[in-house]
């Protein structure tokens, strides 16, 4: 018995000892603390990924550095995702899951299939990508407040060889030259646009009276890039519509309007918009539906009788945002309203009324005053650009920021290699 008692003695301690190895402390990190295991098996997973990306390994006391340092900085994002109370919901994460198995072209099942061959838990995995998508969110609040990029800075950018090789945008532009630069240049060059205005072609205005018409091209300046664009056009092209017209505009060779011909570039899109006016009656404590669907059709009556809209929209409409501007809305492009005033404004002539109808806000009338293809290239080339701005600003901000919340957490290491 005591032979037996003194085996199992041994045998405890060994165990016991291994237990305690293997879970032994090796960071702690203000309130949380990381162990060895996990230490272990960060290691073994980043030498496993530079094995198989074909890397070389750097020395082992450099790595144990890198792989020690970034699992302090995850758990201090953790920790501060709990003081924030930063969630990630169950909706979140299985359409993350989604997007990331549809990378591999697989379905989730397919893609919960793969991870299960590869002999890991896909509980785990969902469960690392959880705290990875948390551990973003809390980067994200950190640091992008902290990014500030001006209106100045995305001009700048759009502007430089870098943008223009970027985003590849050209214009046609053609343009109406009066030589003499006096005022009545400048008398005459706005009567040539009211000509154009009435509709006199831009290449008869030119034939009539461009100081350039049978010079090369005609004055055209053909397609230009934005950097090759003349100074005194450029600021005002770029803003402009396919097919619009501007001047006069004062330089040393004269006066000139501009045409912009054309755009052309990836960038370039345009979104069909629509500019209506509209009368709302609501339903409410005093007003039955009944009673609303009476005046509602009571007004479509006076305005088939001639009534001004912006009078009764004023007086009777209950949209806040519209009435006091008369019933009119901003140009709208499709998906902004509700479904049934998006489909009745389609059907809906330019410069007609609608019949009564109700949406989900209450009773309608409305009138399509006008429909045009906005050129939104613009908006999106800014939208581009600052995009990449800010992705680079981010990036040299979190470096920054990652720095500053490890020296603001207390770090005490217990383990050395």
């Amino acid at each position: 018995m005591k032979f037996n008692f003194f085996v199992f003695f041994v045998l405890s301690n060994l165990i016991f000892s291994e237990v305690e190895f293997l879970d032994r402390i090796a960071v702690i990190v203000d309130e949380g603390i990381i162990m060895e295991s996990e230490v272990n098996d960060a290691l073994a997973q980043t030498i496993n990924n530079f094995k198989e990306n074909g890397e070389r390994l750097p020395p082992n006391e450099i790595l144990f550095q890198r792989v020690l340092e970034r699992l302090i900085i995850d758990e201090i994002l953790l920790q501060k995702a709990k003081k924030f109370g930063v969630r990630i919901s169950d909706q979140e994460l299985n359409e993350a899951l989604a997007n990331f198995a549809d990378q591999d072209g697989l379905s989730l099942k397919e893609f919960k299939e793969k991870i299960e061959r590869e002999s890991k838990s896909f509980v785990l995995f969902r469960e690392e990508m959880k705290a990875e998508m948390i551990k973003r969110r809390v980067q994200s609040g950190l640091v992008g407040p902290k990014v500030v990029i001006s209106e100045e800075e995305v001009m700048n950018y759009i502007n430089s060889a870098e943008g223009e090789n970027l985003f590849s945008i050209e214009y046609k532009i053609n343009q109406i030259l009066l030589k003499n630069d006096d005022e009545e240049d400048l008398k005459k060059a706005k009567a040539i646009i009211n000509e154009i205005e009435n509709g006199l072609s831009f290449e008869e205005a030119q034939k009539n009276y461009s100081s350039l018409f049978d010079n090369d091209q005609n004055g055209s300046l053909g397609w230009r890039t934005r950097s090759q664009i003349p100074t005194l056009f450029s600021k005002k092209i770029i803003e402009m519509e396919k097919n619009e017209i501007f001047g006069p505009i004062k330089s040393g060779a004269g006066v000139h309007i501009i045409k912009l011909e054309d755009i052309r570039g990836e960038t370039i899109q345009t979104e069909s918009q629509t500019l209506v006016q509209h009368i709302l009656i609501k339903e409410s404590e005093i007003r039955s539906e009944k009673q609303a669907k009476d005046l509602i059709d009571s007004l479509h009556t006076r305005l088939r009788n001639g009534e001004e809209m912006s009078i009764l929209a004023r007086v009777y409409s209950d949209d806040s945002g519209s009435k006091l501007d008369g019933g009119k809305l901003d140009w709208a492009p499709l998906g902004i309203y509700d479904k049934k005033f998006e489909e009745i404004m389609l059907k809906t002539d330019t410069d007609s009324f609608s019949k009564p109808f109700k949406s989900s806000f209450g009773w309608h009338v409305l009138k399509v005053l006008d429909r045009r293809e906005k050129n939104i290239s613009d908006d999106l080339l800014k939208d581009k650009a600052y995009g990449i701005l800010f992705q680079r600003k981010y990036r040299e901000q979190l470096q920054n920021t990652l720095e500053e919340i490890r020296a603001e957490a207390f770090v005490d290491i217990k383990i050395s290699s």
